[in-house]
């Protein structure tokens, strides 16, 4: 009988990255074994849950590429929904046998002469642990689970009154824990802006809502709109809605390096959305915007939990009669008929004795724009809450079990999957699209993992231009562009099919509906070394309903305009490519090094240039200074 604590690769995290690598290197021919910490699968989804949560990112973007929603399913899933269809998942590809629930890994470390790793495991309820060993680490332990609380001057006299709370958003549970409250929420991300959705909803006495930068907000779904008369409620989910072609697949290297597609997009959004809702803050987002410099789908994630506007603009929102006439957002009608106002405040500077909050309120007002209006309506008001809730939140721990001796995500430097001075480690899950969602993409990069451990595949070591363009000083500096990542990966394991791959294989309609549909990782298993069976038929009919929804004129103001304009843009650039490299590659006024990053040397007796490293963890105390 063989040794059955070794494997292949021992899987850390039960949640959907876990469990998309379990089910894709077993399918492939590597053993592993999965060990989960919980009583149950879900990870986030599950432990971190609240009433009346659900996902933000569509059903068709969301599922793994072999394994779909039913069709009578709503585009958007509640958290117990996707928790039972990761259960689903788990029966139908019979990954039950290799997962080990209620076991804690308690400690990682490299064998002997560094060859492969020692993983010890504790099984709740039980003394002592067991040893387990194998050629390969993969940590799918996500990015959020440790909360992350900053620390404000003086909160200490909100948490020490027994009249009072200070909690954590994952401490939050029911709207009940919301009713009758003086609610201040620390936090404008998705979730900061769901508990101030719930709190309006639950009949909390007061709600006030805290940024510290801004954000920018835009429905999960496109609907409610009105335009020349005709009120449009197509209840479409956003993250359908990017097209393929010249987008993210015949991207040529100058555009892709550049960004100009990120750009271009946000400078058309902002003018379509003031026509549509009379600003481009947002989508009718009247408060809270970002400052001009980072306001863009370039810089920031965009959020997508929108229902919160409905109160925060109440006091702020006034448009004319006349463009009202033309055009006009309309709050959804359950919402309209709710009372109340949710306010908006800069981030607190302190809390008094006597749990009072206080602002910098000249800072606010520097700030300009809506943030003057805030200040004038606010300056005033006392502000005593009895239910402080951060959503500020999680950070990334491992000093408690993995040790010193290996990479931390932030050490990935390749493709944020593995580092490249320890490639036998790969981290799954620890990026974050600024519009897309993060299932998917685990299931791409564990394909991505399983290509490498197969030898169908070199490390890359050209530069990525997949990255949002955050801040040096940034809390977060693991934010991608989810079309230009899923591409990025599927090309380095030949997985991104070509046109003319695409008309050979699977005919002119499989053909069309890649190139208008969004990146969907069933596209990447038409072709390639995980060429499935199942992805035609999920592409012709799941992912080709994506393209019909959008109408006739939505197909042609979000497809076959820009891919023309893009078409155009990569053929420009192709051109001018070819009259360089005929030129002799001169770096006309240093062009070369301001697009690659690069500096221009000989090609023909250039030695390989080093990896870049990613930039470094910014300390949590640096950034909250910042």
């Amino acid at each position: 009988m063989g040794d059955t604590t070794h494997r292949s690769t021992v899987i850390i995290g039960g949640g959907p990255a876990g469990l998309t690598a379990l089910k894709t290197m077993r399918e492939n021919g590597i053993s592993a074994i999965l060990f989960e910490a919980e009583a149950l699968v879900g990870g986030t989804f599950r432990y971190r849950a609240y009433e009346a949560a659900e996902l933000v990112s569509s059903k068709q973007l969301t599922a793994f590429s072999d394994f779909r929603f039913p069709p009578d399913q709503g585009d958007h899933v509640s958290l117990p929904e996707f928790c039972a269809y990761l259960e689903r998942y788990c029966d139908e590809f019979q990954l039950w046998r290799d997962i080990r629930l209620e076991s804690r890994v308690v400690s990682v470390r490299r064998a002997r002469e560094g060859k492969g790793h020692v993983v010890e495991v504790q099984k709740r309820g039980e003394d002592g642990t067991t040893t387990y060993t194998c050629d390969y680490l993969t940590i799918c332990t996500g990015l959020h689970v440790v909360p992350q609380k900053p620390h404000i001057p003086g909160i200490e006299h909100v948490s020490s009154n027994p009249h009072k709370e200070v909690l954590h958003s994952s401490q939050y549970k029911k709207l009940a824990q919301l009713k009758s409250k003086r609610v201040l929420i620390l936090g404008t991300g998705e979730t900061g802006m769901d508990l101030c959705y719930f709190a309006i909803k639950a009949g909390a006495e007061e709600v006030v809502l805290c940024s510290r930068q801004g954000f920018l907000s835009f429905p999960k779904r496109l609907e409610n709109f009105r335009v020349f008369g005709v009120t449009f409620d197509g209840d479409l989910p956003i993250d359908g809605l990017i097209t393929n072609l010249f987008e993210s697949t015949y991207v040529h290297p100058w555009v892709a390096a550049t960004h100009f597609r990120w750009f271009m997009s946000d400078f058309v959004i902002k003018r379509v959305l003031w026509l549509l809702t009379g600003t481009s803050a947002g989508c009718n987002q009247w408060v809270g915007e970002l400052p001009p410099e980072r306001l863009g789908r370039a810089f920031v994630f965009l959020n997508k939990s929108h229902k919160a506007s409905t109160f925060l603009n109440r006091p702020y929102r006034k448009r004319s009669k006349f463009l009202s006439l033309l055009s006009e957002y309309h709050d959804p009608p359950e919402d309209a008929a709710t009372p109340g106002v949710a306010e908006m405040a800069p981030w607190p500077t302190g809390f008094s004795e006597d749990g009072a909050v206080q602002w910098d309120w000249e800072a606010c007002g520097r700030r300009g724009g809506s943030w003057k209006k805030v200040k004038e309506r606010m300056q005033d008001r006392r502000v005593e809450p009895n239910l402080v809730l951060f959503a500020s939140g999680y950070k990334q721990e491992f000093s408690s079990w993995l040790s010193d001796e290996y990479p931390r995500p932030w050490d990935a430097d390749v493709r944020d999957i593995v580092s490249s001075d320890a490639p036998d480690v790969a981290f799954l899950g620890f990026v974050r699209p600024g519009v897309g969602a993060i299932p998917p993409i685990a299931e791409q990069q564990s394909m991505w993992w399983t290509a490498f451990l197969q030898g169908k595949m070199q490390l890359p070591t050209d530069r990525p231009h997949y990255y949002l363009l955050s801040r040096p000083e940034a809390r977060i500096q693991y934010g991608v562009d989810h079309s230009t990542y899923m591409s990025t990966l599927a090309k380095d394991m030949g997985a991104a099919p070509s046109l003319w791959q695409l008309l050979r294989e699977h005919g002119p309609f499989i053909t069309l509906v890649y190139c208008f549909s969004a990146s969907f990782t069933s596209h990447y298993r038409l072709v390639g070394p995980f060429k499935s069976a199942k992805a035609p038929e999920v592409v012709r009919t799941e992912i080709w309903e994506t393209v019909q929804r959008r109408g006739l004129i939505g197909n042609l103001f979000m497809g076959v305009i820009p891919m023309a304009f893009y078409a155009l843009v990569n053929l420009t650039a192709l051109l001018l490519e070819t009259v360089w490299v005929a030129a002799g590659r001169p770096d006309v006024l240093g062009a070369y090094k301001r697009v690659t990053g690069r500096q221009l040397v000989d090609m023909d007796h250039a030695a390989p240039e080093p990896r870049e490293k990613k930039r470094r963890a910014v300390p949590v105390e640096e950034r909250l200074r910042n």
